[in-house]
């Protein structure tokens, strides 16, 4: 009997140290879990759904959000009627001709197009009226690869300069490369069909 109780406690005095850091261990888990509050996913620690700076589209009044203006650049002053300082993104003044060429009222949708090696910036792909197609063709067809890039003006402020891509096909679809940042991209994309119905009515 002394054997067997010896050989007993022998056993119970090995496996006590692994039998408490397993209790160890659990207890260790629950606590995380517990700081965690239960409402991580544990697949997704980021919890991206949850995220207050995911940014949602502003869709403001019509004519005042996301308002689309296309127009040439005036590289040389001259004190013409047309002419008009116009700030840019920067601050800074830029002239452009005051006359648009394009308005939101010769478009009537924009998408936004997420660039795959830039993230976080997009270009736009502009579903235009008949007539809006027409002019854009216009626009290509008179050598403009090699004249002054046009003007994007959202909302009254110079966005960016561009180049327009030549249309092959009487689609009146045309993509604009930007890049456009998240926030214009995405108040264009939602304001488009407002802001065309507002200024064709």
């Amino acid at each position: 009997m002394t054997n067997r109780t010896n050989i007993r406690n022998c056993i119970a005095r090995m496996f006590r140290p692994a039998a408490f850091a397993a209790v160890a261990a659990v207890c260790l888990a629950a606590a995380c879990l517990a700081a965690c509050g239960g409402s991580t996913n544990i697949l997704d620690p980021l919890d991206v759904d949850k995220k207050d700076d995911v940014y949602r589209p502003v869709v403001g009044e019509p004519g005042e959000v996301g308002v689309v203006s296309i127009h040439e650049l005036v590289r040389h002053k001259t004190g013409a009627e047309n002419e008009y300082e116009i700030k840019t993104m920067f601050e800074d003044e830029i002239v452009i001709d005051k006359n648009q060429l394009l308005d939101s009222s010769d478009i009537v949708t924009i998408e936004a197009i997420a660039i795959n090696d830039l993230p976080g910036f997009y270009k736009l792909r502009l579903n235009l009226t008949q007539e809006g197609g027409r002019i854009w063709r216009k626009l290509c067809l008179e050598g403009r690869d090699e004249s002054p890039a046009l003007a994007f003006v959202i909302d009254g402020v110079l966005y960016r300069t561009f180049r327009p891509r030549f249309l092959y096909s009487n689609d009146d679809t045309v993509v604009i490369d930007g890049p456009f940042d998240e926030v214009a991209a995405l108040n264009l994309e939602a304001n488009a069909i407002r802001n065309f119905m507002h200024f064709t009515n």
